[in-house]
């Protein structure tokens, strides 16, 4: 009889196969596991060398490191911002060597093995790293944070102080002048002398932030505008061969201009101003040393022709007291200021005894108080703003003692809160704003302290809403507009 032969059958020979297989993937995968696990450990001991470096940064500086500092250079981290801070600290141990994983400043969205460094508007921050491994000391997205063990304390800002929007600037035309915002908020105009157009924006009552509604053809080269305090009418002064202002309807809903034509001025016409009352539209014009005068429909908006009346050399700007009885004009190349009463019956101006104050050098722009009892002055070519007081009765100025306060470089634009608190003036050269309190008594200005904050190139026109809120400066230079809160 045959035997058969001793060994494993297919079957058997499977079932170990199946076996071995199962008993490799569970190696594999448990492994895996491990190392997955192995550089989460290493994510959370760099996040906390890291956090320890940040609070010993915090100790000699009283505040944490800005976004910049964080993402730099892993050698510029380590020696200037977290001076021995081990560099490998810095890198993920997915990332390639040598580079800092602190790539972003937000919450972590994208994929990728990346730190992120959150500051919050507090001045606190908090670490992120994404886990491989889920935990439940971290997000269901496997996002692990470690928060800062401080909140800095900053100092409240000096009342008059201005913060910077987000976003900082809006674009606008090229070589903006001069900026105005409707008396209910929702509206902003720029005249753009390079496009020969108003540029139109609506604006969030709430956050100050500035949004294009489009624009409207206006003369060659418009410099001032100006808006009537019921908002139904603009104006702009078209300063090239045209010698005429642009008039507008204004939708009060939706902010939109419509042309309504144009009326003759004199030559160049660089800044106009209208009376609170409405009945009033004055224009400064350079080239022919005049203010033509014109009366207003309160209901049409259309301008007719008063006449005209002598100014000083090459008057720049003009403004009007809220109570109407006065007007000022600055004379760039004479430095000085005319005055003048106004009928507020018929418009008509009258030239004050005296008819000038002297200024500073070559003063760009004028403005006065809405209480009445101060005007001022930038003055360009000297780097201060002259300061007066004003008699209500007769609309005399009186300079100040001291009579000026320093500015930034070349001092083009000036504008007053309506309570009467602050003064700002743009600083053409400084590419900054200087920023003042006014004592509403004396009417003398102190500079705040900072005592400047940063705009964009070449700041020349500047308005602030009536609420006092919310500031807004063109800038010549880099075509934009330059959005600030006030404290």
């Amino acid at each position: 009889m045959r035997k058969s032969g001793s060994g494993f059958t297919i079957v058997e020979l499977l079932v170990v196969i199946a076996v071995i297989g199962i008993l490799a993937t569970i190696g594999i995968v448990s492994f895996s596991s491990i190392q997955s696990s192995s550089r989460d450990t290493q994510r959370s001991s760099r996040i906390t060398s890291i956090a320890e470096a940040l609070e010993k940064y915090y100790d000699k500086n009283g505040e944490y490191p800005n976004c910049a500092a964080m993402t730099a250079a892993p050698n510029t981290v380590v020696t200037v911002t977290l001076p021995g801070l081990d560099p490998n600290v810095l890198t993920a141990p997915k990332a390639a060597s040598g580079t800092n994983s602190i790539t972003s400043c937000t919450d972590i969205s994208g994929p990728g093995d990346v730190f992120a460094y959150v500051v919050a508007g507090n001045g606190s921050y908090t670490l992120q790293y994404r886990s491989e491994v889920a935990s439940s000391n971290c997000s269901v997205d496997n996002i692990c944070s470690l928060a800062s063990r401080r909140v800095p304390v900053v100092p409240p800002a000096a009342p008059g102080t201005l913060t910077a929007l987000s976003p900082t600037t809006v674009p606008t035309g090229t070589q903006p002048y001069m900026i105005v915002v409707s008396a209910d908020g929702n509206s902003v105009y720029v005249a753009s002398s390079g496009t020969t157009k108003i540029y139109m924006y609506s604006r969030n009552t709430t956050t100050g932030v500035l949004t294009a509604l489009g624009t409207i053809a206006t003369g060659t080269y418009p410099r001032g505008i100006t808006i009537s305090a019921d908002d139904k009418s603009v104006y702009v002064s078209n300063s090239g061969g045209d010698a005429n202002l642009s008039m507008y309807s204004r939708n009060t809903t939706t902010g939109i201009l419509t042309a309504l034509g144009t009326i003759a001025t004199g030559l160049n016409p660089y800044d106009l101003d209208i009376s609170a009352d409405g009945k009033s539209v004055y224009v400064a014009n350079y080239g022919s040393n005049t203010v033509s005068m014109y009366s207003r429909n309160t209901d049409t908006g259309t301008l007719t022709a008063l006449g005209t009346i002598a100014t000083g050399t090459y008057p720049y700007d003009i403004d009007i007291p809220t109570d109407g009885k006065s007007v000022y004009v600055a004379n760039q190349t004479s430095s000085t200021i005319s005055m003048y009463s106004r009928n507020t019956t018929t418009g008509v101006l009258t030239a004050l005894s005296p008819a000038t104050i002297a200024t500073g050098t070559n003063p760009y722009m004028v403005v006065v108080s809405a209480d009445g009892k101060s005007v001022y002055a930038a003055n360009t070519g000297s780097n201060n703003l002259s300061m007066y007081s004003r008699n209500t009765t007769t609309g005399v100025l009186t300079a100040l003692s001291p009579a000026t306060i320093a500015t930034g470089s070349s001092p083009s634009g000036i504008t007053i809160s309506d309570d009467g608190k602050s003064v700002y003036a743009t600083n053409y050269y400084g590419n900054n704003l200087s920023m003042y309190s006014r004592n509403t008594t004396t009417g003398v200005l102190t500079a705040l302290s900072p005592a400047t904050i940063a705009a964009g190139t070449n700041p020349y026109g500047i308005t602030i809403t009536a609420d006092g809120k919310f500031i807004y400066a063109v800038n010549y230079g880099s075509v934009t507009i330059s959005m600030y809160r006030r404290n």
